[in-house]
């Protein structure tokens, strides 16, 4: 029975203990920072006010929105105004008792309500019938001074809780003799860059991201800035030149940004996107409208582009003709942007024969059908294997990865010079001979010969190095195809044969 009552009383204090934990709310805040930053603008009759929300102000209103506070309470902005020399007009919450919707509705309201950006910046407007129901004229502002100011209220229906006024904002006058700094010129975006991204249907879209000078912070505080984004395909137009300011891509809600996607098929702008096809060029420009001018625009940013570089790294010798092979065209997608001191693989030397053979003949080969290999799909390497360029290493396989000598790369590549040109002079008389020509095998030497004899192919201090020999020159990598070496022969035949 003891055990039991013991027992009992365990279950009763864990559940106690659960309570008060649940019930454990945020402590009520004991002070509220001020506004930052009011300004006051006209807009064609309409007053356009703007403020900063301070960290501390915007995580209180998060909290007051989500109960997560000890009471229920909300988190109000309220507005006092004044007409040149009057008295304050005083702005009252709705709690307060003295609030009357017609007088002092206008010039409060929660702060998480409204249109408030990343940059804390958030915006309400005043109309003549705000300050009087029966004016619905503009303002006159030759002739009158309008004086604001804006504070912060935390309240709660709670009579345990005493309501927290932050101080005032600085006074913001606007009108007659007011002193009212402009804003005149905009500094642009930095550091933009772009990188394509994909759809839950696999369709092809851009990032942009890019740097928001400080100065471009400030001037958002007082007026609203945004950006527009300008765009082209390859060598077409820019956007700004085919359309006007207003139809650009433009930040959603005229916010102030780092960042925005872009899908140009999406905004009509093209049919289609094909990265592998073509480089699409973007910049960034920022744009204000001060109201009482014509826009304000900065300088565009930096463009960024989809280009991938022709490659990471290169011999010292190999870098002209890899440029070479860039401007003609020659360089497979597969190896843009790859180290090109590394060994060339099966794979990749028939991506670029292909591309030699339809860049020199002007031709597009189609796919081998049905495919004879069990470990590729690639339709390159069908291609390449349809005009004789390159065979499997069994009927049923092609061992895509499986790295090339030197003499296999001599041997494809003037099988596919004989399919591009076949009415070509393949004499191999007055070529000549190396000092290892011995370790060439029968089937490769012709080849070698043929494309020694046309300067597409080059040896070292009398030899050729047509492949391993001995166990230690396997082990070193020794007369494997690199990829610049196929790349550079590919230039060459280019050269000598379009």
């Amino acid at each position: 029975m003891h055990k039991k009552i013991m027992s009992l009383v365990l279950v009763i204090i864990l559940t106690l203990s659960c309570i008060v934990l649940a019930s454990a709310e945020k402590p009520m805040p004991t002070s509220l920072e001020r506004p930052e930053s009011l300004t006051v603008r006209d807009n064609g009759g309409i007053l356009e006010v703007r403020w900063t929300n301070p960290k501390s102000i915007v995580q209180i209103a998060n909290d007051a929105n989500d109960r997560t506070f000890e009471y229920y309470a909300n988190l109000v902005y309220v507005f006092d105004w004044k007409k040149n020399d009057g008295n304050w007009n005083i702005g009252l919450t709705r709690n307060d008792p003295n609030f009357n919707d017609e007088i002092h509705g206008y010039f409060t309201e929660w702060v998480p309500n409204g249109d408030v950006d990343g940059i804390r910046v958030q915006d309400c407007f005043f109309t003549t019938w705000h300050f009087d129901p029966n004016d619905d004229g503009e303002f006159d502002l030759k002739n009158n001074t309008y004086y604001f100011r804006l504070r912060y209220v935390l309240e709660s229906g709670y009579d345990e809780f005493e309501t927290i006024y932050s101080p005032y904002s600085d006074v913001f006058a606007i009108g007659k003799n007011a002193n009212t700094a402009k804003i005149t010129k905009l500094d642009a975006p930095k550091d933009l860059k772009v990188e394509v991204k994909k759809d839950n249907n696999n369709r092809p879209y851009f990032q942009l991201n890019w740097t928001i000078p400080e100065s471009i912070v400030e001037a958002n505080k007082h007026i609203p800035v945004y950006h527009k984004i300008d765009f082209k395909v390859g060598d077409g137009p820019w956007l700004k030149d085919t359309e006007s300011w207003e139809w650009m891509p433009s930040a959603p809600s005229s916010l102030l940004m780092s960042s925005d996607t872009f899908d140009p098929v999406e905004k009509n702008l093209v049919d289609k996107v094909v990265i592998e096809e073509n480089v699409y060029y973007f910049r960034i420009i920022f744009e204000a409208e001060p109201t009482t001018s014509n826009y304000i625009r900065s300088d565009f940013s930096n463009i960024a582009s989809t280009k991938v570089e022709s490659y990471s790294n290169a011999s010292n010798w190999a870098k002209s003709e890899l440029d070479k092979a860039d401007d003609y065209g020659l360089i497979p997608s597969s190896l843009k942007g790859a180290d090109m001191t590394k060994p060339i693989t099966r794979e990749e030397f028939a991506e670029l024969a292909v591309k030699l053979y339809e860049k020199t003949t002007g031709k597009t080969i189609e796919p081998a059908s049905p495919n004879p290999f069990t470990d590729t799909t690639n339709p390159e390497i069908l291609k390449a294997y349809k005009v004789g360029i390159t065979a499997g290493t069994s009927a049923t396989t092609f061992s895509p990865k499986v790295l090339i000598s030197r003499e296999q790369l001599a041997t494809m590549l003037s099988r596919g010079i004989r399919a591009m040109v076949p009415d070509a002079d393949f004499s191999i008389d007055g070529a000549p001979t190396f000092n290892d020509e011995k370790d060439i095998a029968a089937y490769a030497l012709e080849h070698v010969k043929f494309m020694s004899k046309n300067g597409i192919i080059q040896g070292s201090n009398g030899n050729f190095m047509p492949k391993a020999i001995t166990q230690t020159q396997i082990a070193q990598g020794y007369a494997q195809a690199t990829r610049e070496q196929a790349i550079a022969m590919g230039v060459r035949s280019y050269e000598k044969f379009k």
